[in-house]
């Protein structure tokens, strides 16, 4: 009797120490925040190092807010928070699906990436918040309305026409208009509500021209691209900005403003690097790493901040922030030896805009407990019925934490933070029409930004339900992407690293290449990807690698390396990492996942 009370005191210990250390574990994984706040009140730029392209920023009180480009990735339009535009958390999304047709859902040889929804801008005006987004997959603009919305899903209205990288302004006089388009950049009147067009409004050619004179030789370009118009009106005075990259020139942010929406508008270059003398271009910048759109935005103290993205090789579109000198009455992101304002010498980094707030990310390690709060998305109304059966997008009592968006509109039924507890199970999916059945028409692909300069992401994979022509694993995400995983094939597992590095265009047939293969002992692998984005310009490759581990210490790296590069073709986004399971014979099978750990240092090979 002794001896069993003695063998189950020590059965309760070693658990209680198993729990505790487990608990330790995860507390240390909380506390790895992906962040440019140096803790010290200072920053480095980009604020955030991951893919946040597209920025639309306001203020509200104290706090900032920020809406991005969704393109494939759902839930979409990601709404972030911010206390000092410095650290910034993703708390909301304007929708789960977007639509439900076969490009949205990758069926067959269908799929919508580089789409999707772009460009969006995000305003807010007695108690309530109002974002207008175009998409070119389904040819429409939405509009959402949401006065809560970290509690509350938005309200979604349509327009059966897409205005391409449209503004919106609220104006103060009541009544509401939105610019959208290029050379010309047209303007619309709204409605009192904000759910669409004013009846009976007529278009009109607000600015001919969107280009400004050069700072350096005073000609205005003829053309080029312009876009991603911003629209604000402050002190009594119109503002819009836009992305300008004329031919042979660096990419820009110009500014145009007007006492009245009849003009006539002013021009000039607010933001420009990389520019010569004589007006012509040096170094990278003219391949895209200048300035790009966004925002500029108070603290309600009388500073001002610009929020802009700029090209950061594979990593993606990063955003910058930099402190805004008024010169003149115009805006500029930079500042001269004599602390005038100027187009050129962007801000690097420096004193925060608001100081002693905590860090935040929009990055974060997953222990898949399923603690998280129910997301306010899983209630946004479905799409309109087209092809979606019982259960499809209907909530499955799992939580997912907000940095998680799928690959394409996600199929509820096949995975579950439920069906084993502290574990993601996804479910076997068969693109059963697909030309080839491989990652990139693979449905439920679970992804989050990966993150620079360095970033690695850990998983342990249970591959014990897994069936033929299963394939689980994780992956560093794009159209040219690379995966460590498990392959079973004739009741066999192998440990497979698989490489897309010969990939051009199309994703039809685009399946990647076997670099290597191991038979695989056991059920459960300890996986890593690991991603070195410290090179960051327009032309950078940097390395992708990939390592095995059947303890969580002793890691192997498993096949060649991926040569990550950032184009409009390669999904037109930075590299996530990602969680997969998809099948290529026949469903029924699964994968566990145990956890999913990021961390911002790599292997030294």
């Amino acid at each position: 009797m002794k001896s069993y009370i003695f063998s189950l005191l020590f059965f309760v210990l070693v658990s209680c120490i198993s729990v505790q250390q487990r608990h330790q574990d995860q507390s240390n994984v909380a506390s790895t925040v992906i962040t440019s706040d140096k803790g010290n009140g200072t920053y480095t730029n980009p604020a955030i190092f991951a893919d946040v392209p597209d920025i639309s920023v306001i203020r509200v009180g104290d706090t900032y807010w920020m809406a991005s480009t969704t393109m494939h990735m759902m839930p979409g339009v990601p709404i972030m928070k911010s206390h000092d535009l410095i650290n910034w958390e993703t708390v909301s999304y304007c929708y789960f699906t977007m639509e439900d047709t076969d490009n949205n859902k990758l069926v067959g040889n269908n799929n919508m990436y580089s789409q999707g929804t772009w460009a969006s801008s995000l305003r807010y005006r007695d108690g309530k918040f109002y974002l207008v987004v175009p998409s070119p997959t389904s040819g429409k603009t939405y509009f959402f309305h949401n006065d809560d919305p970290e509690n509350k899903p938005w309200t979604r209205y349509e327009h059966n026409e897409r205005f391409h990288d449209c503004g919106l302004i609220l104006d103060d006089d009541g009544r509401n208009w939105l610019v959208w388009n290029a050379n010309p950049l047209f303007i619309i009147e709204l409605n009192k509500d904000v759910t669409g067009i004013m009846p009976g409004a007529e278009r009109r050619a607000v600015i001919p021209n969107l280009h400004a004179p050069n700072p350096v030789t005073g000609i205005t370009p003829a053309g080029g691209l312009a876009e991603g118009a911003q629209f604000e009106k402050i002190d009594g005075t119109y503002y819009i900005f836009s992305i300008n990259w004329p031919s042979g020139n660096p990419r820009s942010v110009v500014c145009h403003r007007s006492k009245n929406l009849e003009g006539p508008w002013e021009s000039k270059v607010v933001a420009m690097e990389g520019i010569l003398h004589d007006g012509s271009s040096t170094g990278t910048d003219n391949r895209g790493g200048g300035p790009a759109q966004g925002s500029i935005v108070d603290d309600g103290k009388g500073n001002w901040w610009g929020c802009v993205f700029r090209d950061s090789g594979p990593i993606g579109r990063a955003p910058w922030v930099m402190p805004i000198t008024w010169t003149d009455g115009w805006p500029m992101f930079g500042k001269d030896e004599n602390g005038k304002g100027s187009f050129t010498n962007l801000s690097r980094g420096g004193v925060k805009p608001v100081l002693g707030k905590s860090p935040k990310s929009v990055v974060a390690s997953d222990e898949f407990t399923n603690n998280a709060n129910k997301p306010q998305y899983v209630d946004s109304p479905k799409p309109t019925h087209v092809s979606y059966v019982t259960g499809e997008y209907d909530y499955n009592g799992s939580n997912l934490k907000m940095e998680w968006q799928w690959n394409h509109n996600p199929d509820n039924r096949y995975w579950s933070l439920t069906e084993r507890p502290g574990w993601l199970r996804l479910k076997a999916m068969l693109n059963r029409s697909a030309e080839e059945k491989h990652l990139l028409n693979a449905r439920n692909t679970l992804t989050q930004r990966a993150f620079g300069p360095q970033s690695t992401a850990v998983i342990l994979l249970d591959a014990t339900n897994m069936k033929n022509g299963d394939e689980a694993g994780l992956t560093l995400f794009a159209a040219k992407y690379g995966s460590i995983g498990v392959k079973m094939e004739e009741g066999k597992k192998f440990l497979v690293t698989t490489l897309s590095n010969d990939w051009r265009r199309g994703h039809i047939t685009n399946a990647g290449i076997e670099s290597v293969r191991l038979p695989m002992k056991g059920n459960k692998i300890f996986l890593k990807a690991e991603g070195d984005f410290t090179v960051a310009n327009g032309g950078a490759v940097n390395p992708g690698n990939f390592f095995y581990s059947y303890d969580g210490k002793k890691w192997e790296k498993l096949g060649e390396t991926l040569n990550m590069t950032y184009s409009i073709n390669n999904h037109f986004m930075g590299y996530r990492f990602g969680l997969y399971n998809f099948a290529k014979i026949g469903e029924g099978g699964y994968a566990d996942f145990d956890y999913f750990r990021i961390g911002n240092s790599i292997t030294k090979l």
